[in-house]
């Protein structure tokens, strides 16, 4: 199952990627170069499925948008992110989901994702807003952070928030692969492979592999 990150730069989506596959931040908050690819294996513990995902994740600098048809090619969900304290990135999203349709099939399930929520005396968008958004236009609606304080020893409840927005997405996908008639159980790296032949990416198996790009 391929599932694609998009948004703004700056708001966010490696550290959505890096808190669901290692349950970390990146060791350094620079803008992601050309485009991070990672494998990770995700279980639903309500039906005891487990499904292999490919998570592509790339800048959203205007300079790095000629990567943007392999970024989205044969992709089956996707995260359409912004930060609720950036008002000009939730702005940004009507063109970054005319770009996400464009490219993909038009049944590719849309999940609207505020971050940040750790910083919500900065908060710019407020959650009806974004809500209303998302209704409008057929999207998933969620909010997380990927921010956890030592302190406070909440590095488990935000893996747990994370994971939740990737566990919501797959179970949409799933359930609209049966509603239209395929077999989830294809939605494996062999699909990826076929569909995104002649990208230059680290194709190596195992948990949480990463393709090229840097640690943000």
């Amino acid at each position: 199952m391929k599932i694609v990150l998009i948004g703004d730069s700056s708001v966010g989506k490696s550290a959505l990627v890096y808190r669901f596959i290692h349950n970390q931040l990146p060791s350094e908050a620079k803008a992601t170069v050309g485009i991070s690819f990672f494998k990770q294996r995700l279980v639903d513990e309500d039906t005891g499925e487990e499904y292999a995902l490919q998570i592509w994740d790339t800048a959203g600098q205007e300079k790095f948008q000629s990567v943007s048809t392999h970024h989205y090619r044969a992709a089956d969900g996707a995260l359409l992110v912004f930060d609720i304290s950036n008002e000009h990135s939730f702005q940004s999203l009507d063109k970054w989901l005319a770009e996400l349709r464009e490219n993909t099939d038009p049944n590719v399930v849309v999940a609207l994702v505020g971050t940040k929520v750790d910083l919500g005396h900065r908060r710019a968008v407020p959650p009806e807003r974004a809500q209303a958004y998302a209704k409008s236009n057929g999207l998933l609606y969620a909010e997380t952070s990927s921010y956890w304080d030592r302190s406070q020893g909440s590095s488990r409840d935000a893996a747990a928030g994370v994971e939740r927005v990737f566990l919501r997405l797959l179970r949409a996908v799933v359930q609209q692969q049966r509603d239209l008639g395929r077999n989830p159980s294809m939605l494996d790296i062999s699909s990826y492979r076929e569909a995104n032949r002649g990208v230059s990416l680290s194709d190596d198996s195992g948990r949480g592999q990463r393709g090229k790009g840097c640690d943000c």
